[in-house]
């Protein structure tokens, strides 16, 4: 999968996949370590995403303008 073109949802399992795993106490140190990595990578991507919806939301309630919301772009 292309972490470049992932959707939020895409991002948030991922997340929520290596949440889960290191939940369950059955992971080495260095395979814990990686889902960690993965865990953070995967919250930056969703924190971005909302933060680029967040902002178009703002521009169309101080605008209020429906064409401005295109998601993806």
């Amino acid at each position: 999968m292309d972490d470049k073109n992932i959707t939020f949802e895409e991002a948030l399992a991922k997340l929520t996949e290596a949440v889960n795993k290191l939940q369950n106490g059955q992971s080495k140190l260095d395979e814990a370590f990686k889902l960690f990595e993965d865990g953070i990578k995967y919250a930056k991507i969703c924190e971005s995403l909302l933060s680029d919806v967040e902002q178009k939301v703002a521009k169309i309630v101080q605008d209020g303008k429906e064409e401005d919301f295109k998601i993806g772009e």
